[in-house]
């Protein structure tokens, strides 16, 4: 499994913006020297081995967010804030497009990892979320994809969200499942 380097450079504009310039550059310095994969410039169609990326984004966890493992939803809900207030989405999805987001954001697993599927299934009172066949299970992906399907919810005007874990890396499961409940 690869991951693309577009998620790379998303985690580096978070960091920057949390951290700043300097802090990123002292730590992808450090960092590359353990993971020489780092050391390259990294771009959008770049290809990740998917172990040093886990490794990058749990150094980055434990060294500038104090090892709050939830920072990994924080991730992806600031990606899908940015993708649909600022980014390549912005134009796709108006208010109240929920089933329509939740049944477009297969298609943004696979841009950027190239192993596993994201399935929905959208039904009246809820959609369910299942990410199933990842090789290298990790809470990274279980919170990071459910995070930025919640952060883009609630970006295209959710009221009352909830979710449900019924499967989950987190649990010891190797698939993960979530029910989203939505009222507008």
């Amino acid at each position: 499994m690869e991951v693309k380097g577009v998620a790379f450079l998303a985690r580096q504009m978070m960091v920057v913006q949390d951290r700043g310039e300097a802090a990123w550059r002292a730590f992808i310095k450090e960092f590359a020297e353990q993971e020489p994969v780092f050391a390259q410039t990294v771009m959008p169609v770049s290809r990740l081995p998917v172990d040093a990326f886990l490794r990058l984004n749990e150094a980055l966890v434990e060294r500038l967010y104090g090892g709050d493992s939830r920072m990994y939803w924080e991730f992806g809900m600031r990606s899908a804030e940015y993708a649909l207030g600022k980014g390549q989405l912005k134009a796709l999805f108006a208010p109240g497009d929920f089933r329509r987001f939740l049944l477009f954001t297969p298609g943004i697993w696979k841009g950027y990892f190239t192993a596993g599927e994201l399935r929905v299934k959208a039904e009246a009172n809820a959609t369910e979320l299942h990410l199933v066949g990842v090789p290298r299970p990790h809470l990274y992906f279980e919170q990071s994809v459910m995070g930025f399907a919640a952060g883009g919810l609630t970006m295209l005007g959710a009221k009352n969200l909830r979710h449900e874990v019924l499967k989950g890396f987190s649990k010891g499961n190797v698939e993960v499942l979530y029910r989203f409940h939505i009222t507008e």
